[in-house]
């Protein structure tokens, strides 16, 4: 009898703890499905420029191994290329298919921003996580105090060149436009020419000329002292970078043929093809052009923008932008967390030249050269992307007047024309 009693007594617990177990949460408070060790199951899709072009790889491992350790995360990466991801994120906010995430393009910031698609990073990041970052990552990450986006690396602006054909050419250093323009010059030989120019009218162009005509003193678009928008455009200053920048490839030809039709592709294969000695662009082409020809590794050194008024850098903080559509933005915030760790970041951005943005993977050694130092003391000339909600129709303009005088021949004054009546509109309708 007494064992019996004993039996229904031990069944009695061994009931009271299955309904106990019920429902319980584990691992961030994630309910128990009864699928992978009882964690639900989430699946993430992210718009991503990286896996179009060479670096797919690189981020298709860094998600796997995110996954690898995570294995009731699904993340899928969907390709969309960067000089149309604006028109993309635009259109599926319209049709309410927003992804989770999305690569942020410096440009479109401000157009986001006045969509209100974004989620507070700061907040889901946390002020723990924000406090690694580097500071500027973080201020020129902003737009009217608003971090658009989960910083992953950055990407200032500058001149890389062929630190051996300068020394061949009695030079030391390129420091102003006029050190430019002898270089070009001087390079121009050989069936070589001097200047990786990206003609092309898209993002990829016109914000690299941004920088150019930027060193000339002007402002495309600013707030003056009375909080309107007004522009540098349709002044002396840009008349003058506008008909420097034409001149490289019509007057001075120190530009491979067919500039306009030229991007960010074809100017860094002619670089590592070593037909050009010269390129604006940012420091994600250290690593395209070495990887490209290994035989240029230590043959590359890069400085700031050369400077006519200035030296100037477009920071290019970079990263993904979690959506408002997010139903698990701490997960989200989570793997975007993983990406910048220092072992991750500073392989990733060795291989790709893409910067880290916390300040302990910067400091790594392996930033410590002449490839890379320039970009890494260009950060101090940054200046903020102007929160400007029509910025990508400003770069339009600016495209316009260069590919137009490069391509079709139109004078500087026809150019000039079209650019204060294009200016004067964008300017009016957005006040």
């Amino acid at each position: 009898m007494k064992k019996r009693i004993l039996s229904i007594l031990v069944c009695m617990c061994m009931l009271t703890g299955m309904f106990a177990g019920c429902g319980k949460k584990e691992d961030g408070g994630q309910p128990d499905d009864g699928k992978d060790g009882g964690k639900e199951q989430i699946e993430l899709t992210i718009l991503s420029t990286l896996v179009t072009e060479n670096e797919a790889p690189l981020e298709q491992a860094m998600a796997d191994k995110y996954m690898e350790e995570h294995p009731n995360v699904k993340i899928n990466l969907v390709g969309q290329p960067v000089n149309e991801m604006a028109k993309k994120i635009v259109a599926l906010n319209s049709s309410d298919e927003l992804p989770d995430a999305f690569f942020m393009p410096t440009e479109f910031m401000a157009q986001a921003y006045d969509m209100g698609i974004i989620v507070d990073h700061e907040k889901v990041l946390g002020q723990e996580y924000i406090d690694t970052l580097n500071e500027k990552v973080v201020e020129y990450g902003k737009i009217e105090g608003q971090l658009m986006m989960a910083p992953w690396h950055v990407i200032p602006v500058g001149l890389v060149y062929r630190s051996d054909w300068l020394a061949d050419a009695k030079m030391d250093t390129i420091e102003t436009m006029e050190d430019f323009n002898e270089a070009a010059k001087a390079f121009t030989k050989d069936g070589a020419w001097g200047f990786s120019m990206v003609g092309t009218q898209n993002g990829s162009g016109e914000t690299r000329f941004v920088q150019y005509v930027r060193a000339f003193g002007v402002n495309e678009v600013y707030q003056d002292d009375s909080g309107a928008w007004v522009s540098d455009l349709m002044g002396e200053n840009y008349k003058k970078a506008l008909q420097s920048f034409v001149d490289l490839a019509v007057k001075d030809e120190v530009v491979p043929p067919g500039a306009t039709e030229t991007g960010y592709p074809e100017a860094s294969a002619y670089f590592a093809e070593e037909k050009t000695g010269l390129m604006i662009t940012g420091s994600n082409a250290i690593g395209a052009i070495i990887s490209a020809n290994p035989e240029l590794d230590g043959k590359l050194k890069s400085v700031p923008i050369p400077s006519q008024e200035r030296h100037v850098t477009s920071l290019q903080t970079s990263g993904y932008a979690i959506t408002t559509a997010c139903e698990h933005p701490d997960v989200l915030a989570d793997y975007l967390k993983f990406m910048t760790d220092k072992e991750n970041a500073v392989d990733f951005a060795v291989q790709s030249g893409r910067l880290p943005v916390t300040k302990e993977a910067l400091e790594d050694e392996a930033f410590q050269t002449d490839a890379f130092q320039g970009f890494i003391d260009c950060m101090e000339y940054a200046l903020p992307q102007p929160a400007f909600p029509a910025y990508t129709e400003v770069l339009d303009v600016m495209g316009e007047s260069y590919n137009t005088m490069i391509g079709k021949g139109t004078s500087i004054d026809e150019a000039m024309k079209q650019v204060e009546s294009r200016m004067n509109t964008i300017l009016s309708e957005n006040q």
